[in-house]
């Protein structure tokens, strides 16, 4: 046996099967995720860049998600919900916290440049076509980046308006994925139409000076590039990669669910339609006369017998034909529940609930839409945050620079540093529970763990010097017109009356 054994080591197919079976062991004893067999054999996975993997790809999820925004209900519901929840109807409000050198608030420092930032957001003031609101730029944002996963704007400083200063919008498009050239001696590495430094830090963005998807303006060609200065340009997008260059739509997972089930519904609802139809064939048996004409000259273009249903009346067919009805079942009673199934992937790809993407509140009670509800606006507040720190704030800094440079106010350019303290402030959400929400917060504030002024903050998106200051107001208004009800006491009051009316109707205080 041991010569016979010698023997088969040395044949190649020995050899074969013996490293097949150690690379078997091995593999069992690796991670199941990496395994390759006939049943992962499909699951590729290349390890390319995330650069490489855009440039081919991004152009198509970004114009499939403006077609899914265009006809698609879900879509349009989601990019409205980013819009809602992200921006809200203020956008984010400022609260400059520039402080003088002993530590106080400079307030008149603050109140003129909230003064002029309030004017600037104007309509016709603050971008260059004179078309959007501040407000509406920021919806324009985060409709922009969900849609495109990018947003693209430059700063013109200069600009003929009291503050020298606006936003020209851009589309994405206008940074060509294809426009690379490599570096070398003397010259920067060009990616995807931004240039970079030896940090890969960019430098400048070659833009098209015409949209390759504009057919208005045709003396400019569509591949000709003007090189900005990064300095200019703000390109805003939330990387998932630390090397990524330019920005995923944010519907990319749920582009093929959500367009498979419009299709899918509109063959359901053709179906549903035929369905509702009275429709069949006329069958002829051999014996049949030929000459007999069932319906006359009710035909269409090909000669196919065409007949008007009547409520209540029943035709006679001629001796020797027979109708066979076609009755299609749609829709189907697992229609519902497979549009529930796909619409609560595309909520898990879309990173919201399925309640609200659906508008489907059946079979929800209150502590579960009440969990939903937190869950998701824990991820809006996220959002909320990023808007400010890549985008409100960026904006805000080179406004206030060219502010400080102008005539409108006499704050010195000297002390950019102390002015740019802006405190911006996102939509607040309503209390899911305000009875509970409110009890919460009272004994949090009893216990001394939170101070009034954060509890203001997050409730109210307001500083709690305003809050005491028109609370001071309405107390003098209240006495110039001689009324001295407490709202608060007159509200525990009818509290207390209550309780004790449902005491005695209960036959003595709750246990």
């Amino acid at each position: 046996m041991g010569a016979i054994y010698n023997y088969l080591k040395q044949t190649a197919e020995f050899q074969a099967h013996l490293a097949a079976s150690a690379a078997q062991k091995k593999q069992k004893r690796g991670y199941d995720a990496a395994k390759i067999d006939r049943l992962t054999n499909s699951f590729l996975a290349p390890l390319t860049t995330a650069d490489t993997e855009l440039s081919f790809a991004l152009p198509i999820m970004r114009a499939r998600s403006r077609e899914l925004e265009r006809n698609n209900d879900y879509a349009k519901k989601f990019l409205r919900m980013c819009s809602q929840n992200i921006v809200g109807k203020t956008g984010f409000v400022l609260q400059n916290k520039a402080r003088d050198a002993n530590g106080a608030m400079d307030k008149l420092a603050n109140k003129a440049i909230e003064q002029e930032w309030t004017l600037w957001g104007k309509k016709g003031n603050c971008t260059v076509d004179g078309r959007l609101s501040w407000l509406a730029e920021q919806e324009l944002f985060i409709k922009t980046v969900a849609r495109d996963g990018e947003f693209l704007a430059r700063k013109i400083r200069g600009f003929k308006n009291p503050w020298r200063f606006a936003i020209q919008n851009l589309e994405a498009d206008m940074l060509d994925e294809n426009y690379n050239i490599s570096d070398g001696p003397g010259r920067n590495l060009i990616k995807m139409g931004i240039e970079y430094d030896a940090w890969d830090r960019p430098v400048a963005y070659h833009l098209r000076k015409k949209h390759p998807g504009d057919y208005f303006r045709s003396q400019v060609s569509a591949n000709t590039y003007e090189r900005i200065p990064a300095s200019e340009i703000m390109h805003c997008f939330i990387a998932e990669r630390s090397t990524q260059t330019r920005g995923v739509p944010w519907m990319h997972t749920a582009v093929r669910r959500l367009n498979q089930l419009g299709e899918y519904e509109y063959a359901e609802v053709i179906a549903a339609r035929l369905g509702a139809s009275k429709m069949g064939f006329y069958e002829q048996s051999p014996d049949s006369p030929t000459n007999i004409d069932i319906l006359g000259d009710d035909t269409d273009e090909n000669e196919n017998p065409i007949q008007e249903a009547e409520p209540g009346v029943f035709e006679k067919l001629p001796k020797g034909y027979k109708f066979s009805p076609f009755m299609p079942e749609h829709p189907t009673t697992s229609y519902a529940a497979f549009v529930k199934a796909a619409l609560r992937g595309v909520s898990s790809g879309l990173s919201v609930s399925y309640n609200n993407l659906a508008n489907d509140l059946e079979g929800v009670n209150f502590s579960s839409m009440r969990s939903g509800a937190i869950e998701e606006r824990d991820g809006w507040k996220c959002l909320q945050q990023w808007v400010i720190d890549d985008f409100v704030s960026q904006v805000f800094e080179s406004w206030l620079e060219m502010l400080l440079l102008t005539n409108r106010t006499p704050l010195p350019y000297g002390k950019f540093e102390k002015f740019n303290q802006p405190d911006f402030r996102g939509r607040i959400f309503d209390w899911v529970d305000p009875s509970k929400d409110i009890d919460g917060e009272l004994k949090v504030r009893r216990a001394g763990w939170k101070p009034d002024r954060i509890i203001v903050q997050e409730r109210f998106n307001m500083d709690l010097e305003d809050v005491y200051r028109m609370i001071k107001e309405d107390q003098e208004l209240a006495k110039q017109y001689g009324i001295n009800t407490d709202l608060g006491a007159t509200i525990s009051k009818n509290a207390a009356s209550t309780d004790v009316i449902e005491s005695e109707e209960t036959g003595g205080p709750e246990q």
